[in-house]
């Protein structure tokens, strides 16, 4: 039976076992189309989709939003409607089309309003805070997250405030606010510890990683990053190796090891093209640069570092537009000023630089 399937896959999902589920999912949504059930196809459509995103498997991901969208139509169905339009947005948000995935959610927003869905609607302003935090906003980013956090509490939804506590860490961590980001990961943590959840208490392990980073904590850093890697293997999670994967090679990279910084800058780069995250493309290219600049090679410094600007100027990367200005010129006004322009704390005067 279908709902069996479904169900099976639901929990599965629960424990994090992503491709486990998206086989039971599938198998649910061909019985629910051998029986014509329309309503059960659409749930199983959202669920392949919003699975196939934690995979990163975008592209396919988006197909199956596409599905399930027109099915709502059909089935007069506004509320899952805008669920699918906030699931396409997060896709088009991790392959680095940042402003794309904001038209989107503003569309998404409207039927979360008009029908009063507080719980869509705390995780809609969870989705943009990222889009803004991509492109190079990541004051606007805390203002929305401040106030996905209160509505959820409100809720009493303890896991989607874990997760907003976890964004609020990265955004706070982007906008130069380190001590304040490493204590939303911490209470992170303790939530997602408590909930057993495998993914939320990766992502935190990760970003507590990133806040010991910046306080130049490297050794404590690192077997943060290992704690995070090591879950997110075990399910799967492409997508938040490779910002993991990337961590530890900025890590190592100011531990003045080029060499072994090079091995992880790498191995990302491998899942940020499987996953086409173009912003992920820019930290690898900004990532090689360094180890160039430690090596002495200003040829290839300068070269990653010009590929790594085009790219943030065609989906305008704000925020890591100024990292490269400042790489380009550490002691001149333009990564300064940069910085300034988008109200961040963020100051460096020499290579190598410990990007947020």
């Amino acid at each position: 039976m279908p709902e069996r399937d479904f169900q099976k896959a639901e929990q599965l999902r629960d424990r994090s076992e992503y491709k486990r589920a998206l086989r039971h999912y599938r198998a649910a949504l061909k019985g629910f189309e051998k029986s014509g059930d329309l309503r059960g196809m659409l749930y199983s459509y959202i669920a392949i989709a919003d699975t196939e995103r934690m995979l990163g498997r975008y592209s396919t991901a988006l197909l199956h939003y596409n599905e399930a969208k027109d099915l709502t139509k059909t089935l007069r169905k506004p509320v899952l409607r805008a669920d699918a339009l906030t699931g396409a947005g997060l896709c088009l948000r991790g392959m680095g089309a940042w402003d794309e995935a904001l038209h989107l959610f503003k569309e998404a927003k409207r039927y979360y309003l008009k029908y009063d869905d507080l719980e869509g609607y705390a995780f809609l302003l969870w989705a943009e805070a990222g889009a803004y935090r991509y492109g190079g906003e990541p004051l606007k980013a805390i203002e929305l997250l401040n106030e996905a956090l209160e509505i959820n509490r409100e809720l009493g939804d303890i896991e989607s405030e874990a997760y907003c506590l976890n964004a609020l860490g990265g955004a706070s961590r982007v906008a130069g606010l380190t001590d304040r980001s490493l204590k939303y990961y911490q209470k992170a943590n303790e939530i997602f510890t408590t909930l057993k959840d495998r993914f939320g208490r990766a992502y935190s392990f990760c970003g507590i990683g990133n806040a010991l980073r910046m306080k130049a904590h490297y050794q404590d850093a690192l077997k943060n990053f290992r704690r995070a890697l090591n879950i997110y293997e075990k399910i799967g999670d492409i997508v938040s190796s490779a910002y993991t994967l990337w961590s530890i090679g900025q890590t190592y990279t100011m531990l003045d090891r080029p060499r072994m910084a090079e091995k992880y800058y790498k191995r990302a780069y491998q899942h940020f093209k499987k996953t086409s995250d173009h912003r992920g493309k820019v930290y690898y290219l900004i990532g090689m640069a360094q180890c160039a600049f430690q090596t002495g090679d200003e040829r290839d410094f300068k070269r990653y570092l010009k590929r790594a600007l085009k790219i943030t100027e065609a989906y305008e990367f704000k925020l890591e537009r100024c990292h490269i200005l400042t790489m380009l010129e550490p002691s001149g006004d333009s990564g300064k000023d940069c910085y300034r322009s988008l109200g961040v704390k963020l100051k460096f005067t020499s290579l190598p630089f410990n990007i947020p």
